[in-house]
């Protein structure tokens, strides 16, 4: 059977044929040359299943590069067909057949077809999917696509012809994202309202209510709307019941009729008043005591969707059948039940344990999905990196500080790696100043120290930069070469360090996401760091780490993550946290100020550039927009110059030039800048220590996170530092929090539970999950059980064949992403 890790490759290669057919086989369609990426898909295919045969593979890669545009295009039908082999045949569990060849001469190879025949041919050679089952629902009409979505369906019939639905009401429930059965019995609940029977004696003022009682009399009350009012007698007592222009009430509803009414209570004198939401006849079946209320449009009532709901229940068990092979594991639910009572539940108590099988459910998924991604990329035969004892020695004492305990405990947690073959995926955590740089650079010397070059992504030209001259700075001494690579280097530049990267002379490369984008060739790499790892997709990092030979992976955060969402995210990786800060350093004060107190915060940014300090001014986006960013920035430069006429004041924002930048940021470094005016580009890992003021304009723009990296930016030095956030929001509980706490731990967790885990991890923009149940602010008991259950599941796998296929059928793994 395919592994899932050979299922990745194949898949890999199948976007990257798909790309290269509409660079028009200019073997471009891959960063380095299709032909290049190709013989590397074949020696991880060799490695996963070496008993194989995969000539054709090896045949198109060995001749692509020197073939016509034409011959390419014929290899790539083949090499197209191969792959609807291998998929047919990993569905029939068989061998992959070779029954394509390519040993055949060149000119052999036939003809570009005309367009007409060219389309017939696409047609035929289009993907098949992955599961043998027939029917895959249309996703690329929706306007909001599930992110938990099966890669294949029960056969459905069309849901217009479901018991009231029909065409029309078809198309509504496309806009909600729901196209199949399946799709319906996913879309739970937003609530729950209790329906229990109240006497008129027990309703309460502002409180939803239902009550029970016979129709005495009807009226409607014109004026510029028109009021219905029921009068309901229960037991002596009348309450009325109230809707606004809906006068078939009076008919369907007439005097003598027995009614149950839902609404919300108003006391009017002594007789009750209801907002009416619902009203049912008396004895047309069952009422449920918990009623469930869905999310609903303008055309689209959560009545009628609970109607379409209660008409297709009956199939929960053919689409949620029991996944977990012991009892334990069900959490006091089975599936199919689990499913049932979170849309119609029967006591409040079945309701919490269902929610709770669903949650634990709804994280193991996400967990398991994203090890299975990460196992396409992690390896078995990294290099041993056991050298540069003598490097670090010497490195350790020219620093100018002592480690902290915590940065010696992460570096021996990443040394006991980086000496074993098992790649190395380590991600570390530290607060703003925790010292992870230096951590970094510890690593990076070791794998230079055993023959192996290293290399770090940063974000931004700004921080590659600043990397490369404290790396420089640091490392030149002890004759280790380093090189800087950024896309808006000079073509003969960017040749050169190019040529020094695959020649070996280069031991270590910084750079921004040109070291994946430009054609870049590794001598040898044996370390890849990625910095500031939240600003990185998980597609930009896995093509960092296949720039070498299997080198060992270090990522890192200066974001702290809240233990759920790291857990959720990144159980499979090995976790080290830096959580003890540098000695001697000096906590941030924080005070946030409204427009009357500018003029005393322009009083003590002059006091402090008399004492020799320099300061940031920060200025938000502008409807996300670098062109409205640049112009705001630009007007506060100007009012700067206004108000400090004898000060140096420069401005900085994201449309600089990239050596524009290094000069801006070079002179600030330098002393020779008092007030630098910024847009949200220093936000990362910028390093002076003189600037001791951080004024943030518009504060109540940013994010809390977005806040506490800014901060992050002074205090570094052995003076007080001071944040002003300037803000004309009355109530902020984001800026309260940043002034009251530098712990940015704490910060995560209070981020997590004001914007909850979809807003923090970007889940439309990056394509995480959303997760439809969990709330990890809250159900971090759950997300630590599920986390110890998906270490037992990756660590026995074949005991939980069920659970497996399932969560290879709800996640297509190309479309998972991390923030």
């Amino acid at each position: 059977m395919m592994s899932n890790q050979e299922k990745l490759v194949l898949q890999n290669l199948r976007k990257a044929v798909t790309a290269e057919t509409k660079q028009g086989c200019s073997d471009t369609g891959v960063v380095g040359g299709f032909h290049f990426f190709l013989a590397g898909i074949l020696r991880r295919l060799e490695q996963l299943t070496p008993n194989q045969d995969w000539q054709i593979i090896r045949s198109i890669s060995q001749d692509y590069e020197g073939w016509s545009p034409i011959q390419r295009r014929q290899a790539l039908i083949y090499l197209q067909k191969f792959l609807d082999e291998a998929d047919s045949s990993a569905i029939n569990d068989k061998p992959i057949p070779v029954k394509l060849s390519l040993n055949q001469p060149k000119q052999e190879l036939k003809p570009i077809p005309n367009r007409s025949d060219r389309q017939d041919t696409e047609k035929e050679n289009s993907p098949k999917p992955l599961n043998s089952l027939k029917s895959v629902p249309n996703v690329s009409s929706r306007e909001k696509t599930p992110a938990v979505k099966p890669a294949s369906e029960l056969k459905d019939r069309p849901l217009q012809y479901l018991k009231g639905v029909g065409p029309e009401r078809a198309k509504q429930l496309e806009h909600l994202g729901i196209l199949t059965v399946k799709d319906l019995l996913l879309y739970f609940p937003r609530r729950y309202e209790n329906r229990r029977l109240l006497k008129i004696g027990e309703l309460k003022d502002g409180e939803q209510a239902t009550v029970s009682g016979k129709v005495v009399a009807g009226q409607v009350i014109t004026g510029r709307m028109k009021v219905v009012k029921l009068s309901i007698e229960q037991e002596g007592r009348l309450v009325y019941a109230v809707w606004f222009n809906q006068t078939f009430i009076l008919k369907q509803y007439p005097v003598g009729t027995s009614v149950i009414v839902t609404g919300k209570v108003r006391w009017q004198k002594r007789v009750p008043e209801i907002q009416a939401t619902d009203i049912v006849k008396m004895g047309t079946g069952k009422i449920p005591e918990i009623m469930p209320v869905y999310s609903e449009t303008a055309r689209l009532s959560s009545k009628v969707i609970r109607n379409i709901i209660t008409s297709v229940v009956h199939q929960i068990p053919n689409y949620f059948p029991e996944i977990f092979p012991d009892a334990e594991s069900q959490r006091g639910l089975e599936r199919p039940q689990a499913y049932r009572e979170i849309h119609f539940p029967t006591s409040f108590e079945r309701l919490a344990k269902a929610r709770e099988r669903l949650v634990f459910e709804e994280v193991l998924f996400l967990q398991l999905a994203v090890a299975c991604l990460r196992q396409g990329v992690q390896r078995d035969d990294s290099p041993v990196l056991s050298g540069g004892k003598a490097l670090i020695e010497q490195f350790m004492q020219n620093l100018p500080f002592e480690l902290t305990s915590a940065q010696k405990r992460v570096l021996r947690e990443i040394f006991l790696d980086m000496e074993s073959s098992k790649g190395m995926a380590r991600l570390i955590q530290g607060d703003v100043g925790s010292g992870k740089t230096a951590v970094a650079m510890a690593a990076l010397l070791k794998a230079v120290g055993s023959g192996y070059q290293g290399a770090m992504m940063a974000p931004t030209e700004i921080l590659a930069l600043q990397h490369f001259h404290t790396l420089s700075e640091a490392f030149n001494p002890l004759g280790i070469h380093v090189v800087c690579l950024l896309g808006s280097q000079s073509r003969s530049e960017r040749e050169r360090v190019l040529r020094d990267i695959s020649e070996g002379t280069a031991q270590i490369i910084l750079g921004t996401h040109a070291i994946i984008q430009e054609s870049v060739q590794f001598k040898a790499l044996g370390l890849a760091v990625t910095d500031e790892q939240h600003r990185f997709g998980v597609k930009q990092r896995t093509l960092l780490q296949t720039k070498g030979q299997n080198p060992h992976v270090l990522v890192m955060t200066a974001t702290p993550i809240p233990r759920t969402l790291a857990l959720t995210l990144y159980g499979d990786l090995q976790l080290s946290v830096l959580d003890e800060m540098p000695k001697g350093r000096k906590p941030v004060i924080t005070r946030k100020l409204s427009e009357r107190g500018r003029a005393s915060a322009e009083n003590f940014m002059e006091e402090q550039i008399g004492k020799g300090r320099q300061i940031y001014v920060v200025c938000p986006l502008v409807e996300e927009s670098e062109h409205m960013d640049f112009i705001s920035a630009t007007e506060k430069y100007e009012a700067l110059c206004r108000r400090f006429p004898h000060r140096r004041i420069t401005l900085l924002h994201g449309r600089m030039k990239g050596s524009e930048k290094e000069e801006v940021m070079q002179g600030f470094q330098s002393g020779k800048i008092d007030i630098l005016v910024s847009t949200t580009v220093i936000e990362v890992g910028v390093n002076v220590p003189n600037a001791s003021v951080m004024v943030i304009e518009n504060a109540e723009r940013f994010g809390l996170a977005q806040l506490h990296q800014l901060r992050g930016r002074v205090g570094r030095g052995s003076e007080q530092s001071f944040c002003i956030l300037m803000s004309s929001a009355k109530d902020s509980r984001r800026l309260e929090i940043l002034c009251e706490t530098e712990d940015g731990f704490k910060i995560a967790e209070e981020d997590l539970k004001l914007r909850g885990a979809g807003e923090i991890l970007g889940t439309r923009q990056h394509g995480v999950m959303e997760l439809r149940l969990a709330d990890l602010s809250r159900d971090g008991q759950i997300v630590e059980q599920a986390y110890r259950m998906a270490q037992k599941v990756l660590a026995h796998p074949q005991d939980y064949p069920k659970l497996m296929q399932e969560v290879e059928k709800y996640y297509d793994l190309e479309r998972v992403g991390l923030h």
